[in-house]
């Protein structure tokens, strides 16, 4: 098996590539939950109207 190390420039490559998509998906994580929040909002708890 043939390994060979990693150069600066391919660690930068990588390093460059891999926070975008931790980012874009935790965008995604927290747009998925407040997008849930919000219909469970409009749709359960506003119907039920004023407690007491």
């Amino acid at each position: 098996m043939n390994r060979r190390e990693a150069s600066d420039e391919d660690l930068e490559r990588v390093m460059r590539e891999v926070p975008r998509g931790a980012f874009a998906l935790a965008g995604l994580a927290v747009g998925a939950l407040l997008a849930a929040w919000l219909l469970i909002y409009f749709l359960v708890f506003l119907p039920r109207g004023m407690v007491g």
